[in-house]
């Protein structure tokens, strides 16, 4: 390759990584080490955690690192026939990077270049963690607001229901109706029960939010809670939710964090169908796949663009940005199920919208890694 269109690869790998496309930056930086593939690692804890790549892990080298064992002393050594490995310092001594190249068989390598690159591509992956972490920062404050908001909101409805509800089942207790004025008061008894139900929601949202602990789970009921809520609200768009639970093995998580998954999920729908005035219904559904259960938030709205499809779960992506969507709803969703050990995708729905599927580690699952099982 001549040094003009090598340094044209260079160039656009740094543009790339300035803006978090780190992606791209990745392969962009393979075509000017003149690499047939880059890969960057995370080593803690005897694992290798892929964290960047150009590409997929070749068996070869997924294999290599297994029987690694501890990482060397030295910064900068060969893995089997064609994998060079560099370890690259970061601001913890104890999680390391690892940045390994492959060159094809018999072609010459550029340790410098390669220790350039190990550091351009760690400084993108280090700056993404911040912005993670400040945006976390954010959202907690945000959720903590939430919370201290909905527990109030939930205080001030129960005292005047509370009244409405009571003299309400005095008249219809105490005195003789006659049928037209009796079926009016059970419709103010239904409502007021139904608003009860929300108020209800409303406390177990905020009770949510008050703890950071993970605990034992019943996945269906932190579901089933969660969507109740949302429906209540959807229903003013002429949203319809359907709710279709199975039986599932326990969870081990944190309440808040698996509710706002599915809150946003089903708010995406939601407002996507009301936006877009096509469809009329989201089906939520939790299921057992083994040692892993699934949600499926599934609706019959517009789906989203084919040009975002690869990436909706990318911050600041979003297909409400004239209606002020910030886009960062979905990269949140996949940073709470990614925590919960979970990966989350995009599918398409056979009634032409879109289908988002989380599939979580149930308890067994969680207890048998704990006991190295």
């Amino acid at each position: 390759m001549e040094r003009s269109e090598s340094l044209k690869w260079l160039r656009e790998a740094v543009s790339l990584g300035r803006i978090n496309k780190i992606d791209e930056a990745v392969q962009a930086l393979a075509k000017w080490l003149g690499a047939e593939g880059i890969w960057m690692f995370r080593y803690e804890g005897g694992k290798w955690e892929l964290i960047a790549s150009s590409g997929e892990v070749p068996k070869t080298l997924s294999q290599s690192l297994m029987a690694e064992g501890e990482i060397p002393s030295q910064c900068y050594w060969k893995i089997g026939e064609r994998f060079w490995a560099l370890k690259v310092p970061t601001e913890s001594d104890f999680t390391p990077y690892i940045f390994v190249v492959a060159f094809n068989e018999g072609k010459s390598h550029d340790e410098l270049a390669t220790g350039v690159a190990s550091e351009l591509l760690a400084n993108w992956i280090i700056g993404v963690s911040r912005e993670q972490s400040w945006e976390h920062l954010a959202r907690a404050f945000k959720v903590e607001t939430l919370g201290e908001l909905a527990a109030g909101i939930a205080h001030e409805i129960n005292n005047p229901l509370q009244v409405i509800i009571g003299n309400t089942e005095l008249i219809l207790d105490t005195f003789e109706l006659d049928e037209r004025l009796k079926q009016k008061l059970e419709d103010i008894m239904a409502a007021a029960e139904q608003i009860k139900e929300i108020a209800k929601a409303m406390t177990r949202f905020a009770d949510a939010r008050r703890t950071e602990e993970k605990e034992l789970l019943d996945f269906g009921e932190v579901v089933q809670e969660a969507a109740q809520l949302v429906a209540y609200s959807l229903v003013r768009e002429s949203v319809k939710v359907n709710i279709e639970l199975s039986p599932t093995p326990q969870i081990w998580g944190r309440r808040g964090e698996l509710e706002e998954i599915v809150v946003q999920l089903l708010r995406n729908a939601g407002e996507a169908i009301a936006e877009s005035g096509k469809g009329s219904q989201v089906t939520v559904r939790v299921k057992s796949l083994g040692e892993q259960v699934r949600l499926e938030v599934e609706d019959d709205g517009p789906g989203i663009p084919s040009h975002l499809k690869d990436k909706i779960f990318d911050p600041f992506v979003t297909t409400k940005a004239a209606k002020g969507g910030t886009g960062l709803g979905l990269a949140i969703v996949q940073n709470l199920v990614t925590a919960h050990k979970g990966k989350i995708w995009l599918e398409d729905s056979p009634s032409g919208g879109a289908k988002f599927v989380v599939e979580l580690p149930a308890w067994v699952t969680t207890e048998r890694e704990k006991n190295g099982g």
